[in-house]
């Protein structure tokens, strides 16, 4: 059962901006269109530049460069285009991790990391994987910078915990704190009325079920699983992790040889983002 300090800073978590609000009540919508989500996006300048700018990187850009908000939202999918726009407001979230030995750049690319793999295992493997999948995978870890605000817990107890017993951290999390940050990054996704797939696949990316998982929360688990494996955001969690990685990867239709090239394609994505975003040498400035 989550803490009622959790709940408490749940419920006093600020509402997700209108944009990024009325974005999220589309997807999943079979009656809204791209070109309704472009006419939402056209009225917020500061979310069409990014969405623009974003069309235009490395791991979006066509064969030529596109200048209006509606090429950029075509060219993006409803999937990346939510993500994108949710980015920004999970960054407004600022905050170290210490709890899970993760600085606030590292949260942050193993979020997007866990995104673009999603968007490299649609282009590699022609999964048929719905627009939730990688907004859930951005939003996943939610959950931890939730935890590290109001909880007073020690990191080493729960490392202690997780060798004296080998259980997975997720479990430690649940025993020393009585409750894990999959439960509350849930809670979080309720606060802000997302859809149901992505509620579970947040909620549930650390349990295992014999008789399988959704299709959402396949893609989230394995897009965590991957980020992790690239060095993305591994924290005192690491790799010790609860997943069934080959019935996840079964199910989705995905082979071994796909999720290695779409990790492979995911790091130089990464690589990528970080020289656009990098400081110019002393000499250009």
């Amino acid at each position: 059962m989550i803490p009622d300090s959790i709940l408490d800073g749940i419920e006093n978590l600020d509402p997700l901006p209108v944009t990024a609000q009325r974005l999220t009540t589309l997807v999943g919508n079979d009656r809204s269109s791209i070109h309704e989500m472009a006419e939402i996006v056209e009225y917020d300048p500061a979310v069409a530049a990014n969405v623009v700018r974003v069309a235009n990187s490395a791991a979006f850009a066509g064969r030529y460069p596109v200048d209006k908000v509606r090429d950029a939202v075509i060219r993006l999918g409803v999937g990346n285009l939510v993500t994108i726009v949710l980015d920004g407001c999970v960054k407004l979230l600022k905050s170290d991790a210490p709890l899970y030995d993760l600085t606030e750049e590292e949260f942050h690319r193993h979020s997007a990391a866990s995104s673009l793999v999603i968007k490299a295992l649609i282009a590699e493997a022609h999964c048929p994987l719905p627009p939730e999948a990688s907004i859930a995978a951005l939003l996943h870890d939610i959950g931890k910078l939730i935890m590290v605000r109001y909880l007073n817990a020690d990191l080493s107890s729960l490392v202690s915990l997780c060798k004296e017993k080998n259980i997975p951290f997720v479990q430690a999390e649940r025993e020393i704190l009585g409750c894990d940050h999959a439960e509350v990054g849930g809670a979080i996704a309720r606060k802000w009325s997302f859809p149901g797939e992505i509620i579970e696949a947040i909620e549930k990316h650390h349990q295992v079920s014999p008789e399988g998982s959704g299709v959402v929360l396949d893609a989230v688990m394995l897009a965590n699983y991957a980020a992790k494996s690239m060095g993305a955001g591994l924290g005192a969690e690491g790799l010790n992790i609860s997943m069934d990685y080959a019935g996840s990867r079964k199910r989705l239709g995905i082979s071994i040889e796909a999720f290695e090239r779409a990790c492979a394609q995911t790091v130089l994505w990464l690589i990528e983002q970080n020289q656009a975003t990098a400081a110019p040498p002393e000499e250009e400035r």
